[in-house]
């Protein structure tokens, strides 16, 4: 027995040791059988949008993979720029790596890729449950801290309006804002906000455009205190605020935020046009709402409240609209509310603080030192004051509270549309006229807004016309009647404190009267390539905004004797309106040019006048009578119907 014992207990060792030395290579084979098996799985995943999005892909829908990140150190994989299931594997096998903390320091776990990358780590757990369960737990200490330190509840998208002294801002601008569970409405500017925009570095205007238009500058997020926008927007560039709080849900919110997270630091080519601030915020939107579609909508240009609609567009994302007036607002709600001795009073004192308004009733004398106080209050932050602004400012506040009299600020009137629910920004126009004969006309508009425009969600005074142009088609052929590169004009009406600057650019080319010796032998229109702008005042009239402005002009084509031809001279109208029921507006314009021309040595004369009625939202018909006074004189009419989207 004792033989046999021995025996079986051989048998039953070497049985072991083959089974140890054959337990490697088996299990090898089961986990490349294992990762066999998963990567269909992973492939799938990798062609998801949500996932390509991720990595920053500028056409996550396509069937191409790119990243715009040229940052090598965002990617785990050398290939993940342009290999999207590269560099999902690769993600995946960092996740499933053990953290060892350093004993060296102790934030060295905030280095492990799920702390990295939250925003890959938070999706791909969800989508592959089996594979997180394997993953080892990062503690992730940076990370909790800024989580717990925002306190994320709610996303707020927010509209500043047009700032037509900065090309960038020059259709608005958007950012998003972290609300806190802890806050209030009157807690909302101590939130946080995220920003996308162009790293610049220069003061140079030409510069500044030409690599705003062509990807020039790097954009990239940041995270700043939302009080420090308003004092910017508000304050400094007096523009107006358009609060839009989101319906996204506490989870939502957070899953955004990790997005962010993953973001951070890395930098992409920023386009003024295409992919700008609010183009980037809807991709970060969608990575708070998989499913979320809306950056696609925009393959060609982007305009901020375009972006707006498109968020407001989707089913139970909004839950509230609020308005921040800018001080400047404010500041004409108090100015049109006080007689005209108040306002002279308030001038005197906003330029000395000393100044005697002693005669003054103390409801006037109130109100004349709150708005002296808050139109040097603005000068100053806009470094527009003397030196000794903070000691008048002080003494109009001493002087303020030894009048006995309440507070006499009043909150300007909200304005009866937001951006939301303006016209689109692009336009299509066709339509018929007579001059010397008949002829049909087709015009279109990528942007923005003109002065004949519904005003609902616009700011009255702005007109922008980008890259639009018209063709004309008669018995001599089809002709580009119009074609503007970009046009602006800003009206900003005087009032009892100050005379803004009301000024004019304009970049294109023009169907113009030929000039005499040309004119006797053939009447028609000829294209001159235009050059033109100028200066002056505006003032308000009632519902009507008027300006006269100092105007030049260059042209050059063959309409022009000499080939070129130079005006300058004098520039004025009036534009105005009547808002009806449900935004309908009937608008009318009349602008008049008188400028001499050199070398023709001779005065020409412009006339434009139009009268447009926008009986909806999105469409409008305008008559219009325009008349040109040169060596000869021509009289133009014309119908159109304009379509908006």
């Amino acid at each position: 027995m004792n033989r046999e014992w021995r025996q079986y207990v051989g048998i039953y060792a070497s049985a072991l040791m083959a089974c140890s030395i054959a337990m490697p290579s088996f299990a090898s084979s089961a986990l490349a059988l294992t990762e066999a098996a998963q990567r269909p799985a992973l492939a799938e995943l990798a062609q998801s949008p949500y996932w390509r999005s991720l990595l920053r892909d500028e056409n996550p829908r396509s069937d191409n993979y790119s990243s715009a990140v040229s940052f090598d150190g965002f990617f785990l994989s050398p290939n993940g720029s342009n290999n999207a299931l590269a560099e999902l594997e690769a993600t995946a096998n960092e996740f499933a790596k053990a953290t060892t903390p350093s004993v060296t320091t102790s934030s060295a776990v905030d280095t492990a890729s799920a702390c990295r990358y939250p925003g890959r780590h938070a999706w791909l757990s969800q989508q592959r449950p089996d594979l997180a369960a394997q993953w080892p737990k990062a503690d992730c200490p940076e990370l909790n801290t800024w989580l717990t330190g925002l306190d994320a509840n709610q996303v707020t998208l927010v509209f500043a309006s047009d700032y037509l002294n900065n090309p960038s801002s020059m259709f608005g601008h958007t950012l998003m804002r972290i609300d806190a569970a802890s806050q209030s409405d009157d807690t909302r500017l101590l939130s946080y906000a995220i920003n996308y925009s162009a790293q610049t570095n220069t003061n140079n205007g030409l510069e500044f455009a030409i690599k705003g238009l062509t990807g020039g500058y790097p954009g990239a997020y940041s995270l700043l205190p939302y009080y420090e926008k308003v004092k910017e927007y508000n304050d400094w560039e007096s523009r107006d605020l358009w609060e839009y709080e989101l319906a996204l849900t506490p989870t939502e919110v957070r899953q955004m935020l990790l997005v962010f997270w993953d973001w951070r630091g890395i930098s992409s080519p920023y386009y003024f046009l295409s992919r700008n601030c609010s183009y980037e915020l809807l991709g970060l939107i969608e990575m708070a709402r998989p499913g979320l579609d809306l950056q696609s909508q925009f393959p060609v240009a982007v305009i901020p409240t375009d972006t707006v609609r498109a968020v407001l567009k989707e089913k139970d994302l909004l839950k509230r609209v609020t308005w921040r007036a800018a001080s400047g607002t404010q500041l004409q709600a108090s100015l049109a509310r006080n007689d005209s001795t108040t306002n002279a009073a308030a001038k005197r004192l906003s330029q000395d603080a000393k100044a005697d308004v002693s005669s003054l009733a103390p409801v006037q004398r109130a109100r004349a030192l709150e708005v002296a106080y808050d139109d040097l209050y603005t000068r100053h932050v806009n470094h527009k004051a003397s030196a000794d602004a903070p000691l008048q400012l002080r003494s109009l506040l001493t002087q303020r509270a030894a009048v006995n009299v309440p507070n006499q600020r009043i909150e300007a009137q909200r304005p009866a549309h937001d951006p939301s629910q303006g016209h689109g920004t692009a336009r299509v126009s066709i339509g018929a006229g007579y001059d010397d004969k008949a002829y049909a006309l087709l015009a279109f508009r990528p942007a923005y807004h003109d002065w004949l425009d519904s005003t609902a969600g616009y700011r009255a005074g702005a007109r922008i016309d980008f890259l639009s142009g018209s063709l004309r088609a008669d018995d001599d052929g089809l002709h580009i009647e119009q074609f503007t590169v970009v046009g602006i004009d800003s009206l900003a009406p005087i009032n009892a404190l100050s005379s803004p600057l009301s000024w004019s650019v304009r970049l294109g080319a023009d169907r113009r009267l030929s000039d005499e010796h040309i004119a006797r032998a053939d009447r028609q229109r000829h294209s001159a390539t235009t050059f033109e702008g100028g200066g002056g005042i505006g003032w308000g009239v009632g519902n009507a905004l008027c300006y006269s402005q100092s105007h030049s002009r260059l042209q050059g084509g063959s309409a022009l004797s000499d080939g070129w031809e130079a005006s300058t001279g004098l520039r004025s109208g009036c534009t105005g309106g009547v808002i009806a029921d449900s935004g309908r507006e009937l608008r009318w314009l009349v602008d008049v040019k008188n400028l001499y021309a050199y070398p023709a040595k001779r005065v020409d004369h412009e006339l434009r006048s139009g009268l447009q009625w926008s009986y909806e939202r999105n469409q409008a018909i305008e008559f219009s009578l325009n008349r040109e006074w040169r060596a000869d004189a021509l009289s133009t009419i014309s119908l159109q119907w304009h379509r908006y989207f």
